[in-house]
């Protein structure tokens, strides 16, 4: 029987189900000291970036990549560390044939930090250096790699799963890549719905005009101020760990989004300033930007601006609009007016100052309107 070298003890072979399938693998242990981390794994696609922006574009090394998942804070590397050390390795680990780790990265890093922390003569060192794995055949496929990272990573566990990001680049890539996979195809691929593959299509369409005008210079003498000036790597942190924001403004406004450009450069500047903590606050974005009140406090710098405009939104659907509602709001909004100072106006920005100019202007037609009809 054939084994390869990083295999410690005389494997069986087994069967698992992968995505659907049944596949052949050995059950054994193995030597971590002779497999290498998946530095390639889109999990750290972001923070690879990062760090490669700042290092130079070059292939990182298993020490660097080390060091990033025991420094980003949303890798957990610590408290698995810390797991593993108390109750040992929960879950064995899923290699190729060739010892690419297909399933288990996180594990693996986990490991080196745990065996960092003992001591060279510590008995227990002997059980983090060689353990539990399931490594493929060596006549498995590329399909049957692909089934076991699908399985393993985009099915619901309790491990930490892949990001939503993660994925969603991942079903994006293998739609635009060339290979002719049309929406339902892609979905059985990653065992998802073709609904979802659709919604991550059309997310990826938000995120991509995020990125473009995130990316562009910042030009003053463009009416909006040109783009954001940031880089590549910034952009796509922010695409990253907004990513459900994204999703939340697809549900909520997809289509104003791809029709009107200031409310979409408003829309990524709020996404870029972290104005939201909520999804519920991200829904009421758009209604916000055509609610004058709303938009006002919207635009405000305070942390509590969108609760502020949330607030405002619920409170405009509830109220009855009846005469003394409307006669009420207008003598309100007069008796602001009156308070405002030229120092006070001369802060207000162009854009602000333009909408105030046209809410005046439709507010004198209506008023003509009345009189005209009386």
């Amino acid at each position: 029987m054939n084994k390869t070298e990083f295999m410690c003890d005389e494997p069986k072979v087994t069967t698992r189900l992968y995505n659907g399938r049944k596949l052949s693998v050995w059950q054994c242990k193995v030597d971590i000291n002779l497999i290498s981390g998946w530095v390639d794994n889109p999990r750290i696609d972001v923070e690879k970036r990062k760090f490669q922006a700042s290092h130079g574009a070059r292939d990182l090394t298993q020490e660097e990549v080390f060091d990033i998942m025991k420094n980003t804070p949303d890798f957990k590397l610590k408290d698995l560390r810390d797991d593993i050390l108390k109750n040992g390795l929960r879950e064995p680990l899923t290699l190729s044939w060739k010892g690419r780790l297909l399933d288990g990265n996180r594990r693996f890093f986990a490991l080196k930090y745990a065996l960092e922390s003992l001591p060279p003569t510590d008995p227990n060192r002997i059980d983090l250096e060689k353990v539990p794995a399931y490594v493929l055949l060596e006549d498995a496929s590329e399909e049957d790699e692909r089934n076991v990272l699908v399985e393993e990573n985009f099915s619901a566990s309790l491990k930490l799963e892949w990001p939503d990001y993660v994925k969603a680049q991942m079903v994006v890539a293998a739609y635009r890549n060339g290979d002719g996979l049309d929406e339902r195809q892609i979905a059985q691929k990653f065992g998802w719905s073709r609904t979802k593959v659709l919604d991550s299509l059309k997310i990826d369409e938000i995120i991509q005009s995020f990125m473009t005008y995130a990316t562009d210079p910042v030009d003053p003498e463009d009416d909006n101020g040109g783009g954001l000036g940031l880089s590549e790597t910034e952009a796509e942190t922010i695409c990253a760990k907004s990513y459900q924001f994204f999703n939340e403004a697809k549900k909520s406004f997809f289509n104003q989004l791809k029709t009107e450009p200031d409310f979409a450069i408003q829309f990524f500047k709020w996404i870029y300033e972290g104005k939201f903590q909520s999804f519920n606050e991200v829904r009421i974005a758009y209604k916000a930007w055509k609610t004058p009140e709303a938009k006002a406090a919207l635009m405000q710098p305070e942390p509590t601006a969108a609760k502020s405009a949330k607030a405002i939104i619920d409170y405009n659907a509830r109220v009855v609009r009846t005469n003394d509602e409307i006669e009420g709001r207008i003598v309100n909004f007069a008796n602001f007016l009156e308070d405002v100072n030229v120092g006070q106006l001369q802060k207000v920005s162009q854009e602000v100052r333009a909408s105030f100019h046209k809410i005046v202007e439709t507010f004198n037609k209506l008023l003509n309107s009345v009189g005209d009809a009386e």
